[in-house]
C-alpha cells in the first residue's frame, strides 16, 4: 500500500486524479488498521480485566490463609513460609487447604508445635475425617477434648482413628456423641484409671443396653459418672458393665487395625478427575497469590484500566475511525488545491508514514495520527510558499502559465489578459500611478489608460498570437 500511495503523491505535479486515488486508499486502509485496533482493544481490555481480577482474588485468598499460617507460625515457633510448605505439602483431594489451614491452627493451639507430629496428627484426623464423613478440622474439635482430658500426645490421639472408626461404623454414635460425653468425663474418673477405649467401649454398651445418643442417653452417663465418682468405683461397674463385657468390646478395638484406612479408602472413590484438578488449581492459586501480593497494586490497576480501554473502544476510537477517513478526504482537496509541484517531496514524505502506519494491526493509528499531522504541516508549507510566490507580483509581472495569486495586496492593481494588449510585441503600456493613488482623479486616469488598452485589441499578427505585453507597477514619488 505504501507503493501505491507513494506513486500517487509523486505524480503530484503530473496527475492530480491518481493522487486523489491513493490518497483515499491511504485514508481507507488507515480507516482499516483502526478497525483492526478497536476490535484488538476490546480484546485486550477484556483480557486486562480477567487477570487484573483474577489476580486481585489470588492475592485475596492468599493473604487470609497465610494470614492463618502466620498464627500458627507463632504458635510453634516456625516461619509463615515453612508453615506455608506444611500445608500445601498436606494438601489433596480429601484434605484441601481450606481444610488443612484450620486443622493445623487448631493442633497448634492443642499444644502440638513439632512439625512432623503436626503432620502425622493432621493426616490421621483427615484419614478419620473421610473414614466417617467428616471433614478434618471437625475431626480435630472433637479428639482434641479427648486428647486433653485423657492426657494424650499427639501420637496417641492419633492412634486411636481406628477405634474411633469402630465406634462410628459398629453404633449409630458419632464424634460429636462421643466428644459430648468426654464434656461429661471428670478428672477424677480419669485419676481412678478410666481411659479412653474405657469410655469408648462404654457408649457401646451404653447403647446395646437400649440407650439411644441423645438426652436420655447423656442422662444416664451423668448418673453413672456421678456416682462413680462418689462410690470411688469405675465408670464401667457404675454403668452395669461387667469386666468381661469390657475387655470383649476392647479386644474388637484391637482387631479394627487399620480400619479406618479401609473406610477412607471406599469414601474416596467418589472424588474424580474434576476434584482433583479442583484441588490442584487451589494449591496453584494459593502458591502464586503467594508470590503475587506484592503485585496487588498493578492488579488493581489492569482492573481498573479494563473498563475503561473497553470503554474507549466502544466509543471514543469509533469516532476517531471517523475523524480519520474524513481528515484524509479533506487532506486530498487540500493538498490539490495547494499546488501540484510545490512541497512534494514533504508530502510525500508524510503520506508514506501514513501508509506505512496503516500496516501496523495496533500501534498504526498512532503513528497514522503522525502522518497526518505530517501532511498538514506540508500543507502549509505548500500553501506558504504558492503566497510568497503570488506576493512577488505585488510589484508587477508577466504570468505565463496558471498560477495562484494574491490581488491588490499592494494597493488597487488591474489584471488585462495579453490578448486585450494588441499586435506590436515591443508595445508596452505603462500604467503610472503615483502617491495619490486611491483618490477620485488617479482613478480617472487609470480608467482612460484601459480603455485605450481595450481599442486596441484587435490588432494582431497574422498567427492571431498576442505580441503586446504589460506591466503594472507603482511610479515613483
Amino acid at each position: 500500500m505504501s507503493i501505491n500511495v507513494g506513486d500517487a503523491v509523486v505524480k503530484l505535479g503530473l496527475d492530480k486524479t491518481q493522487f486523489s486515488q491513493g490518497m483515499e486508499t491511504a485514508a481507507t486502509d488507515t480507516q482499516k488498521s483502526a478497525k483492526r485496533m478497536q476490535d484488538g482493544m476490546r480484546i485486550a481490555a477484556i483480557a486486562i480485566t480477567a487477570v487484573g481480577v483474577a489476580g486481585l482474588l489470588m492475592v485475596k485468598n492468599a493473604r487470609k490463609m497465610n494470614a492463618e499460617l502466620g498464627k500458627v507460625a507463632l504458635t510453634t515457633g516456625y516461619t509463615a513460609g515453612e508453615m506455608r510448605g506444611l500445608a500445601l505439602e498436606l494438601s489433596n483431594v480429601t484434605f484441601r487447604l481450606k481444610s488443612v489451614i484450620p486443622t493445623l491452627a487448631l493442633l497448634a493451639r492443642a499444644g502440638i508445635t513439632d512439625k512432623q507430629v503436626l503432620k502425622d496428627v493432621a493426616n490421621a484426623f483427615d484419614t478419620l475425617g473421610d473414614a466417617t464423613g467428616s471433614s478434618a478440622e471437625e475431626v480435630a474439635s472433637n479428639m482434641i477434648p479427648a486428647m486433653k482430658t485423657f492426657g494424650l500426645t499427639g501420637e496417641e490421639i492419633a492412634s486411636k482413628i481406628d477405634m474411633m472408626t469402630y465406634l462410628t461404623s459398629k453404633s449409630t454414635m458419632t464424634l460429636d456423641d462421643f466428644n459430648t460425653m468426654v464434656g461429661y468425663t471428670t478428672p477424677e474418673l480419669v485419676a481412678m484409671g478410666l481411659t479412653v477405649e474405657d469410655l469408648a467401649a462404654a457408649l457401646i454398651y451404653m447403647e446395646s443396653q437400649g440407650y439411644a445418643p441423645g438426652r436420655v442417653m447423656t442422662q444416664e452417663f451423668m448418673r453413672a459418672t456421678t456416682l462413680a465418682a462418689a462410690e470411688q468405683i469405675p465408670l464401667t461397674e457404675a454403668l452395669g458393665m461387667t469386666t468381661e463385657q469390657l475387655k470383649n468390646i476392647q479386644l474388637e478395638f484391637e482387631g479394627a487395625t487399620g480400619m479406618a484406612e479401609d473406610f477412607a479408602d471406599v469414601a474416596n472413590e467418589q472424588h474424580g478427575i474434576m476434584d482433583k484438578l479442583a484441588s490442584k488449581w487451589e494449591d496453584f492459586a494459593f502458591a502464586m497469590g503467594s508470590v503475587l501480593t506484592p503485585l496487588e497494586p498493578v492488579f488493581a490497576l489492569m482492573t481498573a484500566l479494563g473498563p475503561i480501554m473497553l470503554a474507549m473502544s466502544l466509543t471514543t476510537l469509533p469516532g476517531l475511525i471517523t475523524n480519520l477517513k474524513l481528515s484524509g478526504t479533506a487532506l486530498v482537496g487540500w493538498a490539490v488545491a495547494a499546488g501540484k509541484a510545490v512541497a512534494a517531496a514533504v508530502v510525500l514524505a508524510g503520506a508514506k508514514i501514513w501508509a506505512w502506519a496503516a500496516t501496523i494491526p495496533l500501534a498504526g493509528i498512532a503513528i497514522a495520527i503522525a502522518g497526518v499531522a505530517a501532511l498538514a504541516v506540508s500543507i502549509g508549507l505548500i500553501r506558504k510558499k504558492a503566497m510568497a510566490a503570488a506576493a512577488g507580483l505585488a510589484e508587477g509581472g508577466i504570468v505565463t502559465r496558471p498560477t495562484r495569486a494574491l490581488i491588490g495586496e499592494e494597493g488597487p492593481e488591474a489584471v488585462i489578459p495579453l490578448s486585450k494588449a494588441g499586435l506590436m510585441g515591443s508595445r508596452e503600456v505603462h500604467v503610472h500611478i503615483g502617491n495619490y493613488m486611491g483618490d477620485e482623479i488617479s482613478l480617472r486616469q487609470l480608467g482612460r489608460k484601459i480603455s485605450q488598452v481595450l481599442q486596441e485589441d484587435g490588432r494582431r499578427n497574422a498567427f492571431g498570437q498576442v505580441q503586446t505585453g504589460y506591466y503594472f507597477g507603482r511610479s515613483s514619488p
